[in-house]
């Protein structure tokens, strides 16, 4: 959305009092007087989209997250915890891309190890992951699932629906999709060290779950 620089004559106390909300929303001046005058008209501005899609998000996640932060700006943050000798803590972070287009965001998600067992058993599930995406909802998609896959790290594009779809409803995909992931690497972890029974669960799980989904992203 294009921005320009406009001259407008405001009374001192209007001024005061917006500059009172903006620092209660971590905002600029300028960027809170852009959205009270969106509001105003009911013009939806890139960021009040972003605002919207990442609050239902935050309201559509299951208990097993604990988000780490309010969301803020294009991004949110939470945790949740893995099974796993000393319990490493699993931290999932979402970018909301501001711009309609093929891509919605991108999802992280990383562990601070340097057990190199772990990070092994890392590496089996996410490409395990990979391979069910490709074979089960690749030709689904708006778009090709870009990955990136590191020790410890795991990074994937989130595409949006062919079909045009609601912000609220996006939120609520990319909750299903975050539990998902979740909840198959728990399935997979729980058969360890069988990592062929551990594949063989997981794909059963994501058959089950993907058929749920209603949205795919």
């Amino acid at each position: 959305m294009n921005k320009s620089i406009y001259s407008l004559v405001l009374s001192d106390d209007v001024v005061d009092a917006v500059d009172a909300l903006a620092r209660t929303e971590g905002m600029s001046r300028s960027a809170m007087i852009n959205r009270i005058l969106a509001e105003r008209v009911a013009y939806t501005t890139p960021e009040m989209r972003l605002r919207d899609i990442l609050q239902s998000l935050a309201r559509s996640m299951n208990g097993e997250f604990m988000l780490a932060e309010p969301p803020t700006g294009s991004t949110l943050s939470a945790r949740t915890s893995l099974k796993y000798r000393y319990k490493p803590t699993v931290k999932y972070s979402v970018e909301i891309y501001s711009e309609n287009g093929k891509r919605a965001g991108e999802l992280r998600v990383s562990f601070r190890t340097q057990n190199a067992q772990l990070i092994a058993d890392l590496m089996g599930f996410f490409r395990c992951w990979a391979a069910l995406e490709q074979k089960y909802i690749a030709d689904k998609l708006s778009n090709d699932i870009v990955y990136t896959i590191s020790d410890g790290r795991f990074e994937r594009t989130l595409n949006m629906p062919r079909d045009r779809i609601t912000d609220d409803d996006l939120g609520t995909a990319v909750a299903e999709y975050m539990a998902m992931f979740d909840g198959a690497m728990k399935a997979y972890f729980a058969e360890l060290p069988d990592a062929e029974t551990a594949a063989l669960t997981v794909g059963e799980y994501y058959r089950t779950e993907i058929s749920k989904q209603s949205v795919i992203v």
